[in-house]
Order: structure tokens, then C-alpha cells, then sequence
């Protein structure tokens, strides 16, 4: 019985692994499900077993991507931010958490086929993007923005912190997304601690400058 288990569980994390790769390689439409389990080396009626079919499979694959970042950013960056934190702890903790964000989504053997996935689906409607976005994506975005309200004054939900909330995140999300564009550009054949050090206080500057500037619109 126990074989058993072990078997199925392998079986299952081969189908998603394989998935994860195809799927981000070459989009969901371009890809069978025969395809899928004759590179999985699985049969192909354990997709409908495990998953329920094609769609099922995907969400797999997107919540698989979703507990690896979840792994590697860790889940406080995700949760709504305390009630009872002061703006200077909302300040520090936003300006702490920009080397997070220019981090890869995840580290391990499959890092870049999680990262190629998400870009993928976060670019088209999908039950993958609808998860990537609920779980993920929106609650970040919405830590950052309660972090800089309270450290500013503003209105969590105004569009206006909404928007310097997106900005905070896409000056940084730049050199974690398009790493190669940055490394090419810069002559690194890879970041080393003292090349991601200059980044990130680069862009904590960028971050100080902006809090102060909306704190002192703010008074």
C-alpha cells in the first residue's frame, strides 16, 4: 500500500512538473494531454485520475507555482498588513522588503520553469492567471499599499496609492523579471552579492525619496 501511495504521489508530481514546463514553454492550447503523460512517462488516463482532465491539471500547476513563490518570499508579505502598526514600522518594513522583491520568484532545480509559467499565464485570461492573481499577485500588492498608506497618511484604496503601489513593485520587479536585459546591459555574467547590494539600496533610495515626498504632500 504504501508503494502504492509513493507511486501515485510520484506520478502526480511528474504530470505537474511536466505540465509546468509545457505549459509555460509553449501555452496551454499548444499542448496534448497525450503529450503531457508520454513525457511524464505516465498513462494517460492518470491525468483524468489525478486531476480531472486538462483544466485541472493547469490549476495544478499554477498552485504549485503559487506555494513555491508563497516558499521563497515567505506567506507575511502576502497577509494584510497589522492593525496596530506605526508608520515608521510601516516605513522600514516596505523599504526591508525590496530585496524580496528583486529576489527570483523561487529558488530550486525548477525555478525557471515556474518563472516562464507565470509570465505566461499572467499575460492571458485563464484559471491559472485568475489564481496567480487572487493568491498571489493581489495580496501582495495590497500589503505594499497598506504599508505605504500608513507610512504616508494616505488612503489604502484610494487609486492614487494604488498606483504608487504598482510603481513600487515595478521598479523593482524589473531587475527580477528581465534579469538578462539588466546583467547584458551591466556586463555581469551573474549577480553577486555586491552587484544585488548595489540594486537594492539604488532602489531603497528610489523608495525613501517617494515616501518622503508623498508624506510631506501629505501634511
Amino acid at each position: 500500500m504504501t508503494e502504492t501511495l509513493k507511486g501515485a504521489a510520484a506520478t502526480r508530481q511528474a504530470l505537474i512538473s511536466t505540465a509546468l514546463r509545457l505549459f509555460g514553454e509553449y501555452g496551454y492550447n499548444a499542448v496534448s494531454t497525450r503529450k503531457i503523460a508520454d513525457l511524464a512517462d505516465a498513462n494517460i488516463g492518470s491525468i483524468a485520475y489525478h486531476f480531472g482532465g486538462k483544466v485541472g491539471l493547469m490549476r495544478a500547476c499554477a498552485r504549485y507555482a503559487i506555494e513555491s513563490i508563497e516558499d521563497s518570499y515567505g506567506k507575511s508579505i502576502l497577509a494584510p498588513m497589522p492593525p496596530d502598526l506605526t508608520p515608521a514600522e510601516a516605513r522600514q518594513e516596505l523599504i526591508q522588503a525590496v530585496p524580496i522583491f528583486v529576489s527570483p520568484l523561487i529558488r530550486g532545480p525548477d525555478a525557471e520553469e515556474v518563472h516562464i509559467f507565470v509570465m505566461r499565464h499572467l499575460s492571458n485570461d485563464s484559471e491559472a492567471f485568475d489564481l496567480l492573481y487572487s493568491e498571489f499577485f493581489c495580496p501582495q500588492h495590497r500589503r505594499v499599499r497598506q504599508l505605504f498608506a500608513r507610512a504616508t497618511g494616505r488612503d489604502p484604496e484610494s487609486e492614487e496609492t494604488r498606483v504608487v503601489a504598482f510603481t513600487i513593485l515595478g521598479q523593482c520587479l524589473y531587475f527580477r523579471i528581465w534579469h538578462k536585459v539588466v546583467r547584458r546591459n551591466m556586463g555581469w555574467d551573474a549577480v553577486n552579492d555586491e552587484q544585488r547590494n548595489l540594486v537594492v539600496s539604488a532602489l531603497q533610495i528610489s523608495l525613501t525619496a517617494m515616501l518622503d515626498a508623498y508624506t510631506r504632500h501629505n501634511l
